[in-house]
Order: C-alpha cells, then structure tokens, then sequence
C-alpha cells in the first residue's frame, strides 16, 4: 500500500506512523448531528483520512447556521440542503480518497441498528438529549466508542465513552433534563471557538482509539468555559454497577416505543407527540424571544419570527400543556422535529 503524501505530517506524529495511519484508512466512523459540532469533526476526521465517514442528520441548512457550522455556505442557506448532503458534497472536495455517506434521516430506536451498522466508533454531533441517551445505550450494547461532547454559550463538556472500561453517559447523568429545561444553542446562543474545544477533543479521541492509543484517553468528563477561561476534568472512577445501561444492561432507550410525530392529512402541519415532564411556563419563557406568542394555562401559540416553511410561509408553534406541538408552515416531519428541539428543547 502506497500512503498518500497528504498526511506525511500525521504519520510522522509518534503513536500514528505508516500502521495507525493505515488503520484510519480502514476505519469507519459515524456522526449523528452535522451542526456545529458534527461539521467540524467531520472535516478534521475526513482530512485526516477516515477510509468511511458516515453523517447523519434530519436537518437542512439556515443562515442562522453560518456563525458556527463551518461546512456550509450562503448558498446552503438559500437553498435549504438537507446538512447531511451539504457537508458531504463539501468535504468530498477536501479529501476525495475517503467514502463519505450521507443519510438524512432522524436517528430513532427503529432504525438506529441499521443506521449505525458496521460502524467503528460513534461521534456525537446532536443537540438534544433523548438521542445522546440512545446512542449512549446503542454504544455500550455493542461494546462501540461513544465519543460525546455538548456545548452552550461558551462553555462545554465532553466525555468518551470506552465500553467496559469508563463510565458511561448514565453513570453520570442517570436520566436526561425533562423537555424545556435544557438550554439549546437556539435559546441560549453558543460561540464558534468554544465548538472548536469539543470538537477537536471529540476527533482526537476518534484518532486515538482507531490507532491502537486507547491508553491516550482521559477516562474523565472535561468541562471549559472559554468566556471566562476555566477548564476542569471531573473523574468519576469505574462504571456504576447500577447503572440501568452499562450496569445492568437494560438499554431502556433503545427498548422504549417509538411514537413517531405525524403529518397532518390535508394540513401544512406536523404534529409531535405529548412528552413526560413538560413544563409550559419554563419553555414559554425561553420560546418568547423568538417571536410574537400568546400564553395562557394550557397552551403556547405563536409565531416564530427566525423561521419560514414551504413559500416562505410562518413557522407557528401550539404547544399544549403536555407537551404535544403542532408545528404549522411544513409538512416536512424531519423539520418540524428539529424546529421543536431547537427554540423547546428536546
């Protein structure tokens, strides 16, 4: 085999060499969520020559995306590319020797199997929590890689996950927040540098594991706040033996029923299902800054001023005390999702 001289710099690096770089060649990686996060990870682990990369995301492309997702273009924005197929044409022009697969879909307990088949190690690139905690059970079932990380403002966290050797995700957050309690880079916003932190953490960790530099990873959660520069790694020690995922392998996510958000017949609408936990008041107060909403006991209603559907129609969101939306403006249910998660939650 004849290594290309595009990564002559990352072979001569002690740990790589002629063999780990071989290695990358071969190894196939998925990332699930192509936003900030996932668009970073996926150019330096594609320019470093990742043999398969597998990108996985439900959403397209907005101008709002521009500040921070560094793979895509004015011209993305315009036309509404679906990410995933955005940042492979993208990254194609960077490393054409890799095989790059995009997916545009919306990783769930039904498909996840197949989605993240033969895959190596699993780079998390999302922004809502119920999805961490399936990947984080889909990882440990399979004795795979999970590599997460998460950023809000300016600062961040990011853990890997090595089955039967770490913690996992529920080791140190049993359960994710209830929807609406969790800040997203939407209601909250989020700095461009602060995404590089995680990101290249995320992708050298990827790096090591493929190579055969398991050791090399920290078994800690590293925490930063690039705003005001403070880092810490918080240890945690050996996996919880109670742990409801790597302790006594319930996989509750991966086994829990799936009650998949509709199109509404005859409507311009999608409506997503009632949720646990779901706290009217608190999600009223973060969705405000967004648009024109009217509150009352039982439901939000409003329309979001960041946000157009099909023919630049409005974005109007009814929210119910439960937690069931009806999205208007799109019958796209991949949208409708992601507009949820990214002005309430997840």
């Amino acid at each position: 085999m004849v290594l290309s001289d595009r990564y002559h710099r990352q072979r001569l690096v002690e740990g790589i060499g002629d063999v780990g770089q071989a290695t990358i060649a071969n190894a196939h990686v998925t990332i699930v969520g192509i936003g900030a996060l996932g668009c970073l990870s996926a150019s330096m682990l594609a320019r470093a020559g990742v043999g398969t990369l597998r990108l996985i995301d439900r959403d397209i492309v907005e101008k709002t995306n521009l500040q921070r997702q560094l793979l895509f273009t004015e011209e993305d924005a315009h036309l509404q590319q679906p990410k995933a197929d955005a940042a492979a044409a993208h990254l194609r022009t960077m490393n054409s020797e890799i095989d790059i697969q995009p997916h545009v879909e919306d990783v769930t307990a039904k498909n996840i199997e197949r989605l993240l088949l033969e895959t190596d190690v699993v780079v998390d690139g999302l922004d809502n929590f119920n999805t961490r905690y399936l990947l984080n059970d889909f990882a440990v079932k399979n004795k795979i890689p999970y590599m997460f990380a998460g950023v809000i403002g300016s600062q961040g966290n990011v853990m890997s996950v090595i089955p039967n050797n770490t913690p996992c995700l529920r080791c140190l957050f049993p359960d994710p927040p209830p929807a609406g309690h969790q800040e997203t880079c939407d209601s909250a916003g989020v700095l461009s540098p602060a995404i590089g932190i995680a990101a290249s953490c995320q992708s050298m960790d990827v790096l090591k594991f493929i190579t055969g530099n398991q050791s090399k990873i920290s078994p800690t959660l590293l925490t930063f706040d690039l705003w005001n520069s403070e880092s810490n790694r918080l240890e945690f020690g050996d996996p919880n033996p109670d742990c409801p995922c790597c302790g006594t392998h319930l996989f509750e996510f991966l086994n829990k029923e799936v009650h998949e958000p509709i199109a509404l017949c005859g409507q311009l609408a999608v409506q997503l299902p009632s949720i646990d936990g779901f706290n009217l008041s608190l999600v009223a107060s973060k969705i405000k800054k967004h648009g024109k909403f009217v509150t009352s006991e039982s439901m939000i209603r409003g329309t979001l001023s960041e946000e157009r559907g099909e023919n630049e129609t409005p974005i109007t969101i009814l929210c119910f005390h439960d937690g069931r939306t009806i999205v208007h403006g799109t019958d796209d249910v991949k949208r409708a999702k992601a507009i949820f998660e990214r002005y309430v939650g997840n």
